[in-house]
């Protein structure tokens, strides 16, 4: 306990307790119980000097004693006091966690409502034009065509949660899940994960991506948010991070990167990149 003299208190204690002793050894009834030691008959009669001297030396150590009960008295107040504090701010701390895990989670619902509300509103409107051309007087429900949408909408969905990671090297035997962490913590996050490679490898040089699955679509939005410090990095700077698109996106990606490369040849001074599905530009900085 702060501002209590330990060290001088057990000093003290002590001292009291060798001096009680001796006087005890003085009176003649160095051992026994203390309604014993009172009885008169049982004391050494004492002269005056030393009555004064152990009058004395009593009020001295009572006095003592009682200064240290006040002491101890002041510091578990000053304890109990703190311990209240501490339960004050922990029950803060839990409830502003508890905040933020219920707007974490609130969001996450959000985003995952509009993922599968968008993806069967696109998948079910696919269908409804597929069934208004072939039958237009009569469409017939097909259960088969429901079984796809979900199934697409499962896949969507699944696919929001992975990230890919593009040439990081391959070696046998490696943690793969650890050296992922690595690339991660370069870009300051550190998610849990589950990561494997994918494809089969054509060379005994050729590297695989990676195709890493964390736990909500949120994370893979901040994780891509904060790719492109990677490019500053001097161990990552070749590692290129990318969401985990399905068959369609990927080539119609590749028809807007040629569309892109083309633009740039046009209009060199520009610097032309892909956001949201669109080929976007800006000058490029002298």
């Amino acid at each position: 306990m702060e501002n209590v003299d330990i060290e001088g208190i057990d000093y003290m204690w002590n001292e009291v307790f060798s001096w009680t002793k001796e006087q005890l050894r003085r009176c003649g009834k160095p051992y026994g119980k203390m309604r014993d030691i009172a009885e008169a008959k049982f004391l050494k009669p004492l002269q005056k000097p030393e009555l004064v001297d152990v009058c004395g030396r009593s009020y001295e150590y009572i006095h003592f004693l009682m200064e240290t009960v006040e002491t101890y008295r002041n510091a578990c107040t000053r304890l109990q006091s703190r311990l209240i504090e501490n339960q004050q701010t922990l029950i803060n701390v839990q409830k502003e966690l508890s905040d933020c895990k219920s707007e974490k989670l609130e969001a996450m619902e959000n985003v995952v409502k509009s993922s599968v509300a968008t993806s069967v509103k696109e998948e079910f409107k696919s269908y409804s034009s597929v069934v208004s051309s072939s039958t237009p007087t009569a469409p017939t429900f097909c259960p088969e065509a429901l079984k796809t949408v979900v199934k697409t909408v499962v896949a969507e969905e699944d696919r929001s949660r992975n990230v890919l990671v593009f040439g990081l090297p391959e070696e046998d035997g490696e943690e793969l899940e650890t050296k992922i962490s690595g690339v991660f913590e370069e870009i300051g996050l550190k998610p849990k994960l589950e990561a494997q490679r994918i494809g089969k490898k054509k060379t005994a040089s050729s590297t695989r991506p990676v195709k890493v699955c964390v736990s909500s679509s949120l994370i893979v939005h901040q994780i891509l948010v904060n790719a492109k410090n990677l490019r500053k990095s001097a161990k990552y700077k070749t590692v290129y991070l990318s969401p985990d698109r399905s068959l369609e996106q990927r080539e119609a990606r590749k028809e807007l990167i040629v569309s892109m490369r083309a633009k740039a040849l046009e209009e060199p001074n520009k610097k032309f990149y892909i956001k949201d599905g669109q080929i976007l530009s800006r000058d490029r900085e002298d």
